[in-house]
């Protein structure tokens, strides 16, 4: 326990039991700064994703109050969509601001507020509860709102609703006691949109390195989901959002027809449909398609794989994009093929864990994959680079240290 405990309040639109790469991160976050020996209280939506419906358990409630590791959660109605068109999304976040906002106003004041600030109405309702309780909040940005709407085109700058929201996210960023950015890429973008800003800092993801770790026996899990022992896996893990060029993907997957190869897409997104197309050629026989696997199955997954890759798309935006699943496959040492440049790829060369790749179309990235198969000691090497470097940065108990920091930094300037 420290000398001096806080009361945190963390504002989400996503934390457990949801599933999904937000989720785990924040619900890993309080879990750690509990266990550190701080008071955590957590906003959020009753759970629904990444289903888009609410859950069984919590279905016709409008708020649920439980008590979870020494973690107070409060849980509020939202209304839960499976589509993905943007409007629908855009109500049900809405949703979940005004009814978040209602039941924070009752909340005993804490000593800090640590808003997620994606989607823009949750940051919105964290900052009206930060006025309201008169307490500094710290926004955590691990992705670009709105600039995300402009980079898939739903967008353009000049309309009426991206200046809204661009005026929206720069107050949340102005009125910040703190900003943490999860890349270098949008600590930068930020300070463009705001100016000069000393209390942005930048801290990675982390990863649990005792669960995500090497040499876990896969043989149940491999039997679970009639993946052969005899094959080597070689996949894409990841949500089938925008940022990934999934027509690259899967004419390299299509090129790799090699009896000892099993090639797996596991996840699902707004380019499940452009998968599901693809995978009903008879070309496309030999691929394969987990559309969703519970975070606790996941290091069983890693430990299946040879090697792991993805495609990102060239743009600004997305060159920022550091991939949640980087932080698992390393924790796991599982070498990594990444196909474009950015900070990931940066991460790749900097830690010697994988091969970047920026030119060659499909064609190369195939031909990369097929080469590394031959090429067992640098697999190897590729692998215990991985791990090491996982060790040394991301370790989740040293990035819960790091969010300390900075929220300790900011209640003790209020208090001061």
């Amino acid at each position: 326990m420290t000398e001096r405990p806080y009361h945190i309040l963390l504002v989400s639109n996503y934390f457990a039991p949801d599933s999904g790469a937000a989720a785990v991160r924040l619900t890993r976050l309080a879990r750690t700064l509990r266990q550190i020996g701080h008071h955590v209280t957590v906003l959020t939506s009753l759970p629904h994703y990444p289903q888009g419906q609410i859950h069984d358990a919590y279905r016709k409630k409008l708020i649920v109050v439980e008590e979870r590791d020494g973690i107070r959660v409060i849980q509020t109605w939202l209304w839960a969509t499976p589509s993905s068109k943007i409007s629908r999304k855009l109500i049900s976040q809405l949703s979940f601001m005004f009814t978040a906002l209602i039941r924070g106003l009752f909340l005993k004041r804490p000593n800090v507020i640590l808003i997620e600030a994606q989607p823009i109405f949750t940051g919105l309702a964290g900052m009206l509860l930060a006025f309201w309780l008169r307490c500094p909040y710290v926004l955590n940005v691990s992705d670009l709102w709105p600039d995300h709407l402009l980079s898939v085109g739903a967008l353009k700058e000049e309309s009426f609703i991206y200046r809204v929201a661009r005026k929206t996210v720069n107050l949340l960023y102005r009125r910040a006691a703190a900003i943490i950015a999860m890349s270098p890429a949008w600590a930068e973008r930020i300070a463009q949109h705001i100016g000069s800003y000393t209390q942005l800092h930048v801290i990675y993801n982390g990863v649990d390195l005792d669960r995500f770790r090497p040499n876990l026996d896969t043989t149940l899990f491999r039997e679970r989901y009639n993946i052969p022992k005899n094959q080597k896996v070689i996949a894409f893990v990841g949500t089938f959002a925008t940022q990934y060029d999934f027509e690259l993907m899967l004419n390299a997957a299509k090129m790799i027809q090699h009896p000892d190869v099993y090639i797996l897409f596991v996840g699902k997104g707004s380019q499940a449909d452009l998968v599901r197309q693809h995978l009903a050629s008879p070309e496309f026989q030999h691929v394969h398609w987990i559309e969703w696997l519970s975070h606790d199955e996941m290091p069983l997954l890693w430990n299946s794989l040879y090697l792991t890759f993805w495609a990102m798309r060239e743009h600004e935006l997305y060159s920022g994009t550091i991939p949640a699943k980087l932080y698992e496959a390393m924790s796991c040492g599982v070498p990594m093929i990444a196909y474009g440049s950015g900070i990931s790829a940066d991460i790749l060369q900097m830690s010697q864990s994988g091969i970047v790749l920026n030119s060659g179309g499909y064609e190369a990235l195939a031909n990369t994959i097929l080469k590394l198969l031959d090429q067992v000691d640098q697999r190897q090497l590729l692998s215990q680079n991985a791990r090491r470097y996982a060790e040394e940065h991301y370790d989740h108990e040293q990035v819960a240290q790091r969010y300390l920091s900075v929220l300790a930094s900011v209640v003790e300037q209020k208090r001061s």
